[in-house]
């Protein structure tokens, strides 16, 4: 019996071992985008989309929140979720890549083509990011994000439109409450936008 002991030990070795593993901290963080209902109210619309980040704070996340990620390195993957529950893994990205690319799937999904640059022959629809910050305090993962809308046409605003949110959660082991947290404040801030109102009020 005594020279099984060792064997034995061995079990709760092997699944601290497994932990520690599970838990080591990615250089990237998932983000989760959900489609809202698709519409063709504006199918056809054309526009050149150009995100900007015009954040006064460039601080992408807290210091707090950078110890709590440890190896974050700026970079987000992006799941594009569709209202049957499918998805597509569409790749790794920047802030201001991560958003384009989300916009670009809001666009589609209402029946818009962001066309590739089209030097100036359709109308542009101009993101800019104002505020984006991810923090964590008090055991609390805590993501603003800001943006201001504007639809243009030979570089005159016809309709703008502002967003903001702010969301929290407390913390669980790992980053899976970040990620949650981003993912749900990037679909609600981003599905708010009313599309149909700006192309109305642009008139076109």
């Amino acid at each position: 019996m005594k020279l099984r002991k060792p064997q034995v030990l061995l079990v709760p070795a092997l699944i601290l071992a497994l932990f520690a593993s599970a838990c080591t901290s990615k250089p990237f963080l998932k983000v989760q985008y959900q489609l809202p209902s698709p519409s063709r109210t504006l199918e056809g619309r054309q526009v050149d989309l150009a995100v900007s980040d015009m954040r006064s704070n460039q601080t992408l996340i807290t210091e707090n929140a950078r110890k709590a990620l440890k190896n974050f390195k700026g970079t987000f993957s992006l799941i594009v979720l569709r209202k049957d529950g499918s998805g597509n893994l569409m790749g790794a990205y920047d802030l201001v890549s991560l958003l384009s690319e989300v916009f670009r799937q809001r666009l589609k999904n209402e029946g818009i083509l962001a066309a590739p640059v089209s030097e100036g022959t359709l109308p542009e629809l101009k993101i800019d990011i104002t505020e984006f910050q991810l923090d964590y305090a008090d055991r609390k993962w805590i993501v603003n994000m800001n943006y201001r809308a504007s639809l243009l046409e030979n570089g005159i605003v016809l309709s703008k439109e502002s967003v903001s949110g702010e969301a929290e959660r407390l913390k669980v082991v790992g980053k899976k409450g970040a990620e949650k947290l981003l993912s749900e404040l990037i679909t609600d801030v981003v599905n708010k936008l009313n599309l149909v109102g700006l192309f109305q009020q642009a008139g076109i």
